[in-house]
């Protein structure tokens, strides 16, 4: 039978494991210290004095002559914790300073800053502080804790909800890293965590990456919290997949889209040789002479995710920039690219293309849900595809290759279609009438397996009238017990005309459609493209730390922990 969780007497949080309570109980202990340490009346400079003043009178004749003679005890204890705070804040910053902060000009710095200001007499940095980095890394776990009390405090609070996690891969050169983050709604806001980040092995299997992701969730989360997983092709959905429900990154799969279809071997192989001519002067126009965005500028004010890495990018910026391309080239006196492009077929592919593009940098939004765009967002392109289909030609072709590809890398989740309901502007309006009651029928399956954990809380127990009679419970009662009279009377609401703000539409209307309003402040919170923006300066810094062999694997954890969770 499984152990009962361990409880934290100070948060209520709850561990799987006794050795992960031990560690957030001395966290708590040293968030308090710090806070008492704090709140104190005595000001830092009047302790400062007090333990400085006896040097200060007895080298008051000379400053500069009491930099050799003061001792490492000459600063308190808690100084130097204060001070190794701000180093690792500056590292946080920047990663490139775990060298910075040791070198000669820093060192310089700190020396001019502490002369100048301290009014009871200089002193050598070096021989008080000793090495920065050292004195940084000595104070990494006793911080590392402390943030991670606090971000296991709030992933707790937010246990009878669930939570959205990602795991994703990023590449930099030959190699990897994935990052491993939380997400939940906090107020009416979505609050990402980086729980963990790990170099990739090419031995490392889906299994593996599992394993891990469940080791590093199981010191932030109990392993009965409700959770959706968002991960890349590399990753083995199936073994997650029995943790929680398993999504694939959008972005990950419209790119696996155009690769499966614009791939140069599988064109060839079709006999497609104009398409293959029309990438290659693209790439040549674009791209070998470095002229692209720095030239002609970017595509569109919006980036899209890190994963994106399509052949398309050079194709679509020959065509935006048609003109300009042409004029520069024929003043370059280099009219054979220009000559040797298709730009009927330019045309035909750029509107093909375009549009999933545009639908990947929609749905990476960082500042705004997106899980309940993915089904819309598979409606839409595959009418994209079907309507041109019909066209002559190449382009047919094409688009049925691309009708394929849809239905094959771009899979759609039942957690995708109840994400959908919940958009109050779009509902059910996105699929057919068809499938209205298969999607409604999901909504309430998930109603229904989630309910247990919900029950728990009181505020949100459904009322429980006593029957007139024994054994009169009425289907109605219970299929309201399943939601589906909440679904339907959410759904004969009019919908928005206007885009709201979800989570402020679901805070208004909590008493109303309860159990819906718990599925969205779940299911909203999950992002459908799992690679951040920060992903890419995050792995370089992590890899380059590595590859220096600055850190051990421990530390550097730690650290680009703190990098996200603290500042």
């Amino acid at each position: 039978s499984q152990t009962e969780p361990y409880t934290c007497g100070a948060c209520g949080i709850q561990f799987q494991f006794y050795n992960n309570l031990l560690e957030h109980m001395q966290s708590h202990a040293a968030d308090n210290e710090n806070n008492i340490a704090s709140s104190q009346p005595r000001s830092p400079l009047a302790v400062v004095e007090e333990k400085w003043k006896p040097q200060l009178q007895r080298n008051n004749a000379n400053n500069t002559s009491a930099s050799g003679s003061v001792g490492n005890s000459a600063i308190p204890e808690k100084e130097r914790q204060n001070i190794a705070e701000r180093l690792l804040r500056v590292m946080c910053t920047d990663l490139g300073a775990l060298s910075v902060v040791s070198g000669k000009e820093f060192i310089k710095l700190a020396q001019t800053l502490v002369d100048s200001g301290a009014r009871y007499g200089a002193f050598s940095v070096t021989e008080i502080l000793g090495n920065f980095n050292t004195l940084a890394l000595k104070h990494l776990p006793r911080m590392y804790n402390q943030v991670k009390v606090k971000v296991t405090c709030a992933l707790g609070s937010n246990a009878c909800l669930g939570i959205g996690v990602t795991c994703h891969s990023q590449s930099i050169g030959p190699d990897s890293c994935y990052i491993l983050t939380a997400y939940q709604v906090e107020g009416n806001h979505i609050k990402s965590y980086v729980l963990g980040m790990k170099g990739v092995d090419i031995r490392d299997n889906g299994d593996f990456i599992h394993h891990w992701v469940q080791n590093v969730l199981s010191e932030f989360v109990m392993s009965e919290i409700r959770t959706v997983y968002v991960t890349d092709c590399k990753v083995n959905s199936s073994a997650f997949s029995k943790a929680g429900m398993c999504l694939r990154c959008s972005a990950c799969a419209l790119n696996s889209v155009v690769q499966s279809v614009l791939n140069k071997r599988t064109l060839q192989a079709r006999n497609m040789h104009e398409v293959i001519e029309l990438l290659n002067v693209c790439e040549d126009l674009a791209g070998s002479t470095g002229l692209s965005k720095e030239t002609f500028g970017s595509l569109e004010e919006t980036s899209p995710p890190p994963c994106w890495n399509s052949v398309t990018d050079s194709l679509l910026l020959v065509h935006e920039r048609c003109e300009q391309i042409c004029e520069f080239y024929s003043r370059a006196k280099k009219m054979n690219l220009i000559q040797n492009l298709n730009k009927h077929l330019l045309s035909n592919l750029a509107a093909i293309l375009a549009p999933v593009k545009q639908a990947v940098i929609e749905l990476s939004n960082e500042s705004r849900p997106t899980l309940q765009l993915v089904l819309p967002t598979y409606v839409k392109l595959e009418k994209l595809f079907t309507s041109k289909a019909n066209d002559a030609g190449v382009v047919s072709k094409l688009c049925h290759l691309f009708l394929e590809a849809l239905k094959e890398n771009f899979k759609v989740h039942s957690a995708h279609k109840v994400a959908m309901i919940l958009d109050p502007q779009q509902k059910l309006r996105p699929v057919p009438p068809y499938q209205h009651e298969e999607i409604i029928g999901k909504v309430c399956e998930l109603i229904n397996e989630v309910k247990e954990s919900w029950a728990e809380e009181t505020e949100f127990e459904p009322s429980t009238k006593k029957p007139r009679a024994a054994g009169e419970a009425t289907a109605a009662q219970e299929e309201d017990w399943f939601g589906k009279n909440e679904v339907y009377d959410y759904l004969q609401e009019p919908l928005f005309q206007a885009t709201p703000d979800l989570f402020q539409y679901w805070s208004c209307v909590t008493q109303k459609h309860t159990k819906l309003a718990k599925l969205a402040f779940w299911l909203l919170a999950v992002p459908a493209v799992g690679a951040r923006s920060g992903c890419v300066n995050m792995c370089e810094q992590a890899l380059l730390i590595k590859r220096r062999r600055l850190l051990s694997p421990e530390d550097m954890n730690k650290l680009m922990f703190l990098k996200s969770n603290m500042l």
